[in-house]
């Protein structure tokens, strides 16, 4: 009898035990696991930017350049992410042109030593993605010719990204050397057109 009521009153303190151990960490909250942080944050937020013709097709010409020689512009991906894009100019310039690279715009272009960011007069912390063009339809609206005058384009460096004032912006720079840009040769860098979504 003395064994079971000893048996008893050790299991009961065992429970009160175990919901004052409850009890405490209730009160304390759920725990969180803590680092200590040795090394100061020197990271920048990254610029958002977007893949061409992914989220945004419809674009206002900005810039000099683009409101006299192409007019607002349209991308669309021709078939599949990865093939052809089309980049039809209001003032008649259409360019199928493929992707083939991807580059930091802070990376040289080949154009006088010149950041991409620079050529395109972009951000340097974004990606500019690199297109050799395979065909460039001129028609006779487009008085100024093709994104490189009367000469044929031949590669176009591209990038979309915010600005600082928040707007998604669309630069554009076109060469018309058989060399592309960031290959080591001069890929003859025609003009920079810039662009705002509509």
């Amino acid at each position: 009898m003395m064994r079971r009521v000893v048996l008893a009153a050790v299991a009961a303190l065992g429970l009160m035990a175990g919901a004052c151990n409850r009890t405490a960490e209730e009160a304390e909250g759920p725990r969180v696991r803590t680092t200590t942080i040795v090394e100061p944050e020197t990271r920048v937020d990254t610029v958002p930017q977007e893949e061409p013709a992914v989220a945004r097709t419809q674009w206002r010409a900005t810039s000099d350049a683009a409101r006299s020689i192409t007019g607002n512009l349209r991308v669309s991906i021709e078939t599949r992410r990865g093939g052809p894009l089309i980049f039809a100019f209001a003032n008649g310039i259409t360019v199928r042109a493929q992707p083939y690279n991807v580059v930091p715009a802070d990376s040289r272009s080949g154009v006088g030593g010149q950041s991409f960011a620079a050529v395109l007069g972009g951000d340097p912390r974004v990606d500019v993605y690199l297109y050799r063009v395979e065909r460039e339809n001129v028609a006779p609206s487009a008085g100024d010719g093709g994104l490189c005058g009367g000469r044929r384009t031949r590669h176009m460096a591209v990038s979309e990204f915010v600005d600082s004032s928040g707007r998604w912006v669309f630069k554009v720079a076109a060469f018309q050397g058989e060399a592309g840009p960031s290959s080591g040769a001069d890929p003859e860098f025609c003009n920079a057109f810039a662009f705002v979504a509509q």
